[in-house]
């Protein structure tokens, strides 16, 4: 299994690997928060997937910043999981 973490932000955002056993397989690096940025992602860990191996893609939902990027990887037939966005403010 292949883990991919994605940080959301308005226009970056960071995604790294690691394998099952906790080998980083994907240095964290920046891209766009776009079309080509979507694709350079999309190429990232299609290169490191094995025939055995299943790529789950998470992150935290930011309001809006991450709809584009979630419906891309949705069409592309990644398994993606999104963690609702969790309001920490003060009381």
């Amino acid at each position: 299994m292949i883990y991919v973490g994605i940080d959301i932000a308005k226009l970056n955002h960071f995604a790294s690997a690691i394998s099952s056993d906790g080998t980083e397989l994907m240095k964290p690096f920046k891209f766009m928060n776009d079309g080509d940025g979507f694709q350079l992602l999309d190429s990232r860990p299609t290169a490191l997937s094995y025939e055995d191996d299943s790529i789950i893609i998470g992150l935290e939902s930011t309001a809006h910043d991450d709809d584009n990027l979630v419906r891309y990887l949705v069409a592309c037939n990644y398994n993606v999981c999104v963690e609702p966005h969790q309001n920490l403010g003060h009381a």
